[in-house]
């Protein structure tokens, strides 16, 4: 299980991070399992420690940003995405999940100023590590690529009209820019529209839906304007959409008008319950879904459900046991369906 493929087709990989008391910062312990959907038999494992002040935020944060894991890892799960502390600012790094060790790193004697980075992406379909960066102090944030393995002389800096043409091509290449801004996105299949749970001190966390557009004067070259269609209503967190207007969210099924202006129908996708239920992730023909649940006296489940028959009874895959890593305290998150 230590050699095998974290991304056998059928499985379901979660991950478990804590962190470990370091003099040398904050460190990070990760491990990644990957289950049959099947049987619930554990087919692959992998652990690593990282290097101190290296924080991968998709899954070592306890905030919203944990929706966005599948993004923090490439598709064979040999490569994670973190921020590491470079001096006097984040920059986006890539990381051997066999080694924990840097994949590619700058020269650590060459004075070069390097842009801040927020947020770090992979894109599924061309492996590329996408990234948030800032140049400079009032600087408008701007988008940068680069081959993980090939490091810094493939990287490439989008231009706002570059970027705009890269966001609004397709749905996977505008969640991955979203993803690389730390901005936890939904994109309809088109690419046309992002869900998000979004709000201000006054009205609180709500469901946010937004028009995706080319707009090369933003900086970034792509703007999203809101729409008005979860009338501020929806409190839950997008998970992904089945087709152009029906969206899962948390673990409901709402579905909208064709133009979104109004919500049609929403569905609960398991039976009321007094569980702690985890954000699902789907299955890759699109018809099932899984997700993490949390039951009397912490025990932690893997489940998953058919789409097709909201309010029914999940089927448990498996019940799950922490890594013995002499930590007690893990943050748990189901990164994909593979």
């Amino acid at each position: 299980m230590k050699t095998a493929s974290l991304a056998q087709a059928g499985s379901l990989t979660l991950a478990y991070c804590h962190e470990i008391p370091s003099g040398d910062g904050d460190v990070f312990g990760v491990t990644l399992r990957s289950y049959s959907a099947k049987n619930g038999v554990l087919v692959a494992e992998r652990s690593i420690v990282l290097p101190a002040e290296v924080e991968p935020q998709t899954v070592c944060e306890s905030e919203s940003t944990r929706s966005l894991a599948t993004s923090g890892f490439n598709k064979d799960f040999s490569l994670m995405a973190g921020i590491t502390d470079a001096g006097a600012t984040g920059r986006a790094a890539v990381y051997d999940l066999t080694t924990g060790e840097e994949v590619s790193p700058p020269d650590p004697d060459t004075f070069s100023e390097r842009a801040e980075n927020k947020g770090v992406a992979f894109h599924p379909v061309s492996g590329l590590l996408w990234y948030d960066e800032k140049r400079a102090h009032g600087d408008k944030d701007g988008l940068g690529h680069r081959d993980p393995k090939a490091g810094y002389r493939s990287e490439q800096r989008l231009s706002p009209d570059a970027a705009a043409d890269a966001v609004t091509r397709d749905a996977v290449t505008a969640a991955t820019a979203l993803a690389a801004d730390s901005w936890p996105h939904a994109v309809t299949p088109n690419g046309k529209v992002a869900a998000d749970l979004s709000g201000s001190v006054d009205t609180g966390p709500v469901l946010t839906l937004r028009r995706l557009t080319a707009d090369a004067v933003s900086g970034v070259g792509y703007t999203l304007t809101d729409l008005k269609g979860a009338d501020g209503k929806e409190t839950c967190e997008p998970a992904f959409w089945r087709d152009e207007t029906t969206l899962v969210c948390d673990l409901e099924q709402i579905t909208f008008a064709p133009d979104y202006s109004s919500v049609v129908k929403k569905e609960d996708l398991v039976p009321a319950n007094d569980r702690s239920n985890m954000t699902p992730v789907p299955s890759p023909d699109g018809k099932h879904y899984a997700f993490l649940s949390g039951g009397e006296g912490g025990k932690l489940t893997l489940y998953q459900g058919d789409l097709s028959t909201p309010g029914t009874q999940p089927v448990k895959i498996a019940d799950l046991e922490p890594p013995v890593d002499g930590s007690s305290d893990h943050l748990e998150t189901l990164i994909r369906w593979n």
